[in-house]
């Protein structure tokens, strides 16, 4: 079974800081530019901490992960956003006149 976590971030140097945020985008969707959402097994949640505790300093940098609970239940429907949703892109065509 899955669960739905909050995975945010905050890395000082801007290798790592790239490192980090490709590493995120290959288990969740980005919410915010250092804010995912990642549907995970606890299987696919020890991964990702081991491959983020191999770029991270944990001396400077800090991860936050929050465990919404099970997908498909509270995990889909307890986070909020005001303004435009990175989940849900608008559409940016050009209207020509």
């Amino acid at each position: 079974m899955q669960n739905v976590f909050i995975v945010s971030y905050d890395v000082c140097e801007a290798k790592r800081l790239r490192q980090t945020h490709k590493t995120l985008c290959g288990f969740g969707t980005a919410m915010q530019y250092s804010v995912f959402r990642c549907e995970l097994s606890p299987l696919q949640l020890q991964a990702l901490k081991e491959k983020l505790w191999g770029i991270l300093n944990l001396d400077e940098d800090r991860v936050m992960v929050v465990n919404l609970g099970p997908a498909g239940a509270r995990g889909d429907d307890c986070v909020e956003f005001w303004g435009t949703s990175q989940l849900e892109k608008p559409s940016r065509t050009a209207v020509i006149v």
